[in-house]
């Protein structure tokens, strides 16, 4: 079966949506002000509660985490993100397990992160921790999930098997 990809444009952050056989899975979820975008932009291309089996967090970042608690309540979806991260998510710190940065983007991260948490991030444990690489077939994709740390200490990026292409 092919699948369908669909992204989805939160102004500043981009979701991506796969449809399989065996239903819907997630990748990021955007910032909760974007919310009915996004649940609108779901229902768009056919996935309702029940559909979305899996929500993939690349990192633990509120932009990409902030919908993440509220979609598996509604949609039934599990969470999986690398664990290197699930501090963030777990409590509502953008700045857990991160190093410093020496420079002026550190100070830009302190306020971001400041306005997260006037925000009130929903805080949540994900249903399934990466580590090393996580094996996507069970959900309906002949890929699997790198852990390659960058941005973030628990930063993962998909590699799909067929292909052997970094998505």
């Amino acid at each position: 079966m092919k699948h369908e990809l669909k992204a989805i444009n939160l102004r500043g952050v981009n979701c991506y949506l796969i449809k399989t056989k065996s239903g819907c899975v997630l990748i990021d979820t955007g910032f909760k002000r974007k919310r009915a975008k996004l649940e609108k932009e779901l229902a768009g291309a056919g996935c309702k509660p029940g559909d979305l089996k899996l929500i993939i967090l690349t990192h633990g970042d509120s932009d990409h985490a902030d919908n993440a608690a509220y979609l598996r309540e509604k949609y039934g979806a599990k969470i999986a993100m690398h664990k290197d991260d699930a501090g963030m998510v777990e409590r509502g710190d953008m700045g857990w397990n991160r190093k410093a940065k020496a420079d002026r983007m550190s100070l830009l991260f302190k306020i971001i992160t400041r306005v997260a948490k006037a925000g009130k991030f929903a805080t949540f444990k994900p249903d399934l921790y990466i580590d090393g690489t996580f094996d996507l077939s069970a959900y309906g994709l002949a890929a699997k999930i790198l852990h390659l740390p960058g941005h973030s200490q628990g930063n993962i990026r998909g590699q799909v098997s067929r292909f052997q292409k970094s998505c």
